[in-house]
């Protein structure tokens, strides 16, 4: 009987042990502090809870059924959501424009709170784990080579010792247990945990991006005189699928062999529709990267970066250089260096077989704190000195293409005749295309300007839906002998969609646009 006894405890002991780092991945979960993310340049906090099968935020002024679903627990994973709404929602008319835009297409923003969410479920529960594991390991080894070590000695001598401190140790076992235990409860209150909570949608919503959405308390009161609630705007849902369409047989225009393809754009200001539309098309070539000549923004402001979100969200994630134009200021460069993208240094980098010389305009316009004019990036570099350097550092390290934004300096850097085949820039509301320019020693260079993507035709902000055509490119090359061809995507205002042939770089744009009228576009 007391062989079974003793069977029987260390039978539960073992089990204890066993179940700790479980419990401590599941305790882990619950107490873990939210993970942060920015969106529309605004820190928001995610906290995934187990056992909720919706997603609320400000503690539930808003509640959404989006839910996750772990199968391996079979347990639904909701997402409380915690930000400054005085800030994400604010009350200037301009900067709620912007937002709307965003709110139009939520996607990019909802895949990064998923993503956060994911991380912090693994992360976090990982960590329980293995603290968990470290901590029974521990303990085990720690009996192992107490009864070893008392093994070694006669039996007299391991009785002494093993009634030495007897009390002492009885009182640690019973706190080490009476904790694994404790754990072990506040684990399974944790997987028992059930929140079930039937969506009532708020009939304000309905025709909205906010559709499906329940309201509560003084939200429900405050969101609809906000002004922030409109129809949802399916705008770009259709640019989208004619590009997709424009794009599907263009195999052309795709990466081959050792040739590269990039998509070329510049002047978003804003028309997060737009940037939709340029990472859409790397996606659809495979585009080694995105060549991106500045003017993400209008004002500059934090608020606007969820344009480079959108950008990342669609192309899935691939490299993007950045030459910051005039609207870029220093917290929309900081913003696109936290989301890695390579902003542009004024110094020569490789990418595969191809070298981009990229440099910011030495400019920052006053236009996003309402002021006239422009203050130099660099106190220290203005034009002159930009253009000199600019110069230098491609006549020392002769790139294949150089980016910037201005084509008006653009073109004074192409005169020299350094880069080996074009310079690439922007800030003309029409597209210019490749032009050639004679450099200074005699022989020929091209410059390839582009129009504004965001379909501007001032400097007025527009975030919505184009009312002009906007344009970019899509480049092909090959590292074997520097052969450059472009093709011109053109999103017109009834959200068609056209592209040219691909032309080499020695065609103009209106020979390209008259070629591709006689074998007609694709659209």
């Amino acid at each position: 009987m007391r062989t079974a006894l003793r069977h029987l405890r260390r039978v539960a002991v073992v089990l204890l042990f066993v179940s700790v780092p479980f419990a401590g991945a599941l305790v882990a979960i619950r107490v873990a502090p939210p993970v942060h993310v920015e969106i529309a340049g605004q820190p928001v906090a995610v906290k995934p809870v187990l056992g909720q099968d919706t997603s609320r935020i400000q503690d539930g002024a808003l509640v959404r059924a989006e839910h996750a679903h772990i199968g391996l627990l079979d347990k639904n994973v909701g997402v409380d959501i915690s930000a400054d709404w005085n800030r994400l929602i604010p009350s200037d008319k301009q900067t709620r424009q912007y937002l709307i835009a965003l709110w139009d297409d939520p996607e990019p923003e909802i895949d990064r709170i998923q993503s956060a969410a994911r991380h912090y479920m693994i992360g976090w529960s990982l960590v329980g784990f293995l603290v968990g594991a470290v901590v029974a390991g521990g303990v085990a080894v720690l009996l192992r080579e107490r009864r070893r070590r008392l093994a070694a000695y006669p039996p007299e001598q391991a009785e002494l010792i093993g009634g030495y401190n007897r009390r002492l140790r009885t009182a640690l076992v019973a706190t080490a247990v009476a904790g694994a235990l404790a754990l072990d409860a506040a684990g399974l209150a944790t997987y028992l945990h059930h929140d079930h909570h039937v969506v009532t949608s708020s009939p304000v919503f309905n025709g909205t991006t906010l559709e499906g959405t329940e309201v509560n308390g003084l939200m429900a009161e405050v969101l609809p005189f906000l002004s922030i609630l409109r129809p949802r705007d399916t705008f770009y849902d259709t640019v989208s699928s004619n590009l997709e369409a424009a794009l599907a047989d263009r195999r052309d225009l795709r990466p081959h062999g050792d040739t590269m393809t990039f998509v070329f754009a510049e002047d978003f200001e804003d028309v997060n529709g737009m940037a939709r539309q340029v990472g859409l098309a790397a996606k659809l070539m495979d585009a080694d990267f995105i060549a991106l000549s500045g003017d993400l923004t209008f004002a500059g402001k934090p608020v606007e970066s969820y344009i480079i979100d959108t950008v990342d969200y669609y192309s899935e994630e691939r490299p993007v250089y950045f030459a910051p134009g005039l609207h870029d200021t220093q917290a929309i460069v900081q913003a696109a260096d936290a989301s890695e993208w390579h902003v542009a240094n004024g110094q020569t980098q490789t990418i595969g077989g191809l070298t981009l010389l990229s440099a910011a305009d030495p400019r920052i316009s006053l236009i996003g704190d309402f002021g006239v004019g422009d203050v130099l990036r660099d106190a220290n570099v203005d034009v002159d000195t930009f253009i000199q350097n600019t110069i230098d550092e491609a006549c020392a390290t002769h790139p294949d293409f150089v980016l910037l934004h201005d084509h008006l300096l653009g073109q004074q850097i192409a005169k020299a005749g350094c880069q080996r085949v074009a310079v690439l820039d922007g800030r003309s509301f029409q597209f210019l295309g490749p032009r050639r320019i004679e450099t200074a020693d005699g022989g020929h260079t091209y410059e390839l300007t582009n129009g504004s993507a965001g379909g501007h035709t001032t400097t007025e902000p527009n975030p919505g839906a184009i009312r002009h055509p906007a344009r970019f490119a899509i480049l092909r090359y090959s590292p074997h002998n520097h052969r450059t061809s472009y093709a011109v995507v053109t999103v017109f205002p009834d959200a068609s969609v056209t592209v040219t042939r691909r032309v080499g770089i020695g065609v103009s744009y209106a020979d390209a646009v008259a070629r591709s009228s006689g074998s007609g576009a694709a659209k």
